[in-house]
């Protein structure tokens, strides 16, 4: 890397951090005593906001520039490397990624840990997310270095889970009988639960299935969905938060180890600011999402003309009602006794909720 001086340096990471939402790090006390290192980053849906945003000016911007150069990464998001997204968690915990990034409930079936703190119907916000987030981390960290071999670095989220839909409805218990893509154990039992079909579809594949009819509704980020132009096919669309799709920055153990220590404190304090910033992003998004999708100011991209179906109360009751008689109950079962005691004395403590088990 070409000398520069400590003044231009710090300027650089001044600007990377600031564009970031991040609190600018001194770089040369960043840079002091870290070793050459590189490494390959799996980031995640790569035309949503987390991955552009975000993660793409983090790891090939931020790192390198605080690193002084020492810290070097191979970033691709994994809809570039032709991945469906359940994979990636048994990847990493397998070593054959080092680092990724990756949406926790796309594998809720087989872990049903990885949904605990995003359950549908759990929590109504992203600050809400954010706590309960918080509550379960060290037990959350602690579970997957002794089960699964991995490092947890960091979350983040999208924005509000939301309904989309080809045909006009009034009231989400107008699903009844429809085909309705869902992402995560407990999505697919909230569809099951007012009377949907859950259909299990990797997200790239989600435009071409509602265009086709494969599919008559699906659920995804009101931001989301409309940069990957559900709108197209889809017309009427819910703003009622389903759940939120929270993410880890997650590495393989074994490798983690291998890292130098002065370079993992680096990372970990850095994650977790990019964790921050996603969390921030994702506070904003789920408006901007309906509003793109609804016709109102779009600064995303020309408005779309979908139909915004209100949330009524008795909305609110049924997603409640679900959560109680459907999604606790789900995931108690799938997820054991051990778990859910976890649950009870963590999240279930901060929201005056118990699981039985």
């Amino acid at each position: 890397m070409p000398m520069r001086s400590a003044v231009a340096i710090l300027a650089a990471t001044t600007i990377t951090a600031t564009c970031l939402g991040l609190a600018p790090l001194p770089a040369v006390a960043q840079a002091q005593g870290l070793p050459a290192t590189s490494f390959n980053v799996v980031g995640s849906i790569g035309n949503l906001s987390m991955y552009l945003n975000r993660e793409v000016p983090f790891w090939n911007d931020a790192v390198p520039k605080e690193s002084g150069g020492a810290i070097k990464v191979q970033l691709k998001s994994f809809t570039e490397l032709g991945l469906k997204g359940p994979e990636i968690f048994r990847l990493v915990s397998s070593g054959t990624l080092q680092f990724a990034t990756t949406v926790l409930n796309y594998n809720s079936g087989e872990v049903p840990m990885n949904e605990a703190a995003d359950l549908v119907g759990l929590v109504g916000s992203v600050e809400e997310l954010q706590k309960t987030v918080d509550v379960l981390r060290p037990s959350y960290a602690k579970f997957l270095e002794e089960k699964h071999g991995l490092k947890l670095l960091g979350f983040g989220s999208y924005q509000a889970q939301v309904i989309y839909c080809r045909d006009t409805f009034t009231n989400i218990s107008d699903l009844k009988g429809r085909k309705v893509r869902a992402s995560g154990a407990s999505q697919q039992a909230f569809v099951s639960y007012i009377g949907g079909s859950p259909i299990n579809i990797a997200f790239a594949e989600v435009q071409p299935a509602l265009a086709s009819g494969v599919i008559d509704c699906a659920i995804t980020g009101a931001l989301s969905g409309y940069r990957s132009k559900w709108h197209e096919s889809a017309k009427f669309i819910s703003p009622m938060p389903i759940n939120f799709g929270l993410a880890a920055h997650l590495a393989n153990l074994a490798w983690w180890k291998t890292l130098d220590p002065k370079v993992q404190a680096f990372l970990e304090a850095n994650v977790k600011k990019l964790e921050l910033s996603i969390f921030e992003q994702a506070k904003t998004e789920t408006q901007t999402g309906i509003d793109c999708n609804t016709g109102a100011a779009c600064k995303e991209g020309p408005p779309a003309s979908m139909k915004l179906v209100a949330v009524t109360p008795a909305d609110e009751a049924l997603r409640k009602e679900a959560l109680v008689k459907a999604i606790m109950p789900g995931f108690a079962q799938r997820c054991g006794a051990d778990c859910v005691t976890n649950w009870n004395a963590t999240i279930g403590a901060s929201l005056g909720l118990k699981m039985g088990q």
